[in-house]
């Protein structure tokens, strides 16, 4: 019985060494077999290409190979089309035979498997040509906002669009091209939903109404930037603040106020200085640290930011101890007329480079120097004798104007100031009525002491392409400390109703104003300097503008 089984073992396991063998055979065949080259049942874009060698697999697909002329989108029942020769630089036969031989299997179980070409495409105008078809699909969504009208809060709910899936459809001509397919491509598209619901809404109203009164004065050194209520209202969407459309606005404050650091230059030649240049720290806003700060809306921020040193100070140039900025006065004169422009050009002129010693009183006037044609000025309109004419240097107080600011910012003491007949337009751009100075030589006079112990310098910034004005003072700062208080109009006057003239020297049916209507009023602003807890300057300023009857010239010349 034990002899009969023990036949019985090693019959079964002669069988099964011999089952054995006959699978390491059928598996290790084909490698022995193709092991230079590609496995059968292998396709690239529906092209055999088993059994052979990689150089010729390689001339096979170069000589079979043929890509579509163009991709055709059916967008919206529309045929839009992209022609492959536009957005394929080449087809990559090597990188595509290497892919096909490192599939390595057994070829009795091996399924048919057909592979991509490898084609190098130009994604940036692929993508371009995808987004200017695309572009006629789309619906834009108008997202949600907030606005103020009649200083209440309106909300706009925001309306659905609809956007083409672009990924996929890059997908999708992918594959057309590298598979030599010519089946049309239809887009997917996908629903933006942003329109709130009612209960959404009454959110975003509620957090809009919040900021209704709130501003943010943001400064840095001498320049401050003003976010009203309309600007912080628009950095909230439906979830709060809105990351990006705060960015966005920050952005726009670091282009102005990023600058590389500057090295001073100072020359001086017959007591005047004749090339200046302060230096100035290199300045790159924290845009981080920044929007974090806008976040809390307070009422001031000083604006965050990285500062790098120049290599030249101030004071490593000149031994005159002028060395820091004490002071800057600003204006506009938008809308002014050719004339007026060219006169305040050249009068700033006048006073760049100037230096005032100690204790000097300066006079406008006496800076300036004689206006009139013969000195270059040209006819532009000006207050004289209680109406608006054409005269030589029209323009030239809007510099009186803005270096009058300049002094009450560097908290010098003002001798000499008259305000205008009448409130000029100019003058109140951007601020209020009162801080104008005129002067008319030789009557009218602005003056101003240098009561700082060194010297001071001016240094007029014109800017012909928006323009603006700016006056610079430096010096040595002694910490003094200016308050200029917001000028209040303590009473108002109506002008007269309009008056019409008639003009014999212009045609029948011509109209012409040579006067504008403008309030009379009382302004008053106090201006204080202290130092150390010492007070040095308190005083009050008053400007009586009296009320401007439009007047018109009448044609009545036949």
């Amino acid at each position: 019985m034990f002899k009969k089984n023990h036949k019985k073992l090693k019959k079964i396991s002669s069988i099964t060494t011999a089952i054995i063998f006959i699978f390491v055979l059928i598996y290790l065949s084909p490698l022995a077999i193709f092991n230079s080259r590609i496995y059968p049942n292998i396709y690239v874009a529906g092209i055999y290409i088993g059994n052979l060698s990689d150089k010729d697999a390689t001339n096979k697909l170069i000589q079979n190979v043929k890509l579509p002329d163009k991709i055709e989108i059916n967008l919206n029942g529309e045929i839009k089309e992209i022609l492959t020769s536009e957005v394929v630089r080449n087809i990559e036969y090597t990188k595509t035979v290497e892919r096909a031989q490192n599939i390595k299997s057994n070829t009795l179980f091996l399924k048919p498997i057909n592979l991509p070409l490898s084609i190098d495409i130009d994604e940036e105008r692929l993508l371009e040509s995808i987004l200017i078809i695309s572009d006629d699909a789309v619906t834009k969504p108008i997202y949600p906002s907030a606005t103020i009208v009649d200083n209440k809060i309106q909300i706009n709910k925001g309306q659905n669009g609809v956007e083409v899936d672009t990924q996929k459809l890059r997908q999708d001509i992918g594959l057309n091209i590298s598979f030599l397919k010519n089946k049309k491509v239809v887009p997917d598209l996908k629903q933006i939903n942003v329109e709130m619901n009612e209960s959404e809404i009454e959110i975003y109203r509620i957090n809009a109404e919040k900021l209704l009164d709130k501003k943010i004065i943001l400064n840095l050194d001498n320049e401050t930037i003003t976010l009203n209520n309309e600007d912080i209202i628009s950095f909230l969407d439906p979830n709060g603040f809105s990351d990006k459309a705060i960015k966005d606005r920050i952005l726009e404050i670091s282009r102005k106020l990023n600058r590389n650091p500057q090295n001073s230059v100072f020359v001086v030649e017959n007591g005047k200085v004749q090339e200046f240049t302060p230096s100035k720290d290199g300045v790159v806003v924290n845009e981080d640290l920044l929007l974090e700060k806008i976040k809390q809306v307070p009422e001031e921020i000083d604006i965050p930011v990285i500062k790098t040193s120049p290599k030249i100070n101030n004071k490593d140039v000149n031994d005159l101890g002028i060395d820091s900025l004490i002071g800057t006065g600003n204006s506009s004169f938008v809308g002014s007329i050719p004339n007026r422009v060219f006169n305040v050009n050249l009068a700033q002129s006048r006073f760049k480079g100037v230096l005032i010693p100690p204790n000097e009183v300066v006079s406008f006037n006496d800076v300036l120097g004689d206006v009139s044609s013969y000195t270059g000025y040209k006819a532009a309109y000006v207050i004289k004798d209680g109406k608006t004419v054409l005269g030589d240097g029209g323009g030239v107080c809007q510099v009186s104007t803005t270096l009058f600011r300049a002094v009450l910012n560097a908290g010098l003491p003002v001798v000499e100031r008259r305000a205008h007949a009448y409130r000029v337009g100019y003058y109140e751009q951007g601020f209020g009525p009162g801080l104008d100075a005129t002067v008319y030589s030789p009557t009218t006079d602005f003056k101003f002491k240098n009561d700082t112990g060194a010297y001071i310098l001016l240094q007029p910034t014109i800017n012909l392409n928006d323009l603006t004005l700016k006056f610079e003072i430096y010096g040595t700062s002694d910490g003094r400390v200016s308050t200029v208080s917001k000028p209040v109009i303590t009473s108002s006057i109506k002008p007269a109703d309009d008056l019409y003239v008639d003009d014999p020297a212009l045609p029948i049916g011509t109209v012409k104003q040579i006067e504008h209507r403008a309030y009379g009023a009382k302004v008053v602003f106090d201006y204080k300097v202290t130092r150390n807890g010492e007070e040095l300057i308190n005083q009050k300023f008053v400007s009586n503008y009296r009320p401007w009857q439009a007047v018109y010239l009448r044609g009545t010349k036949i």
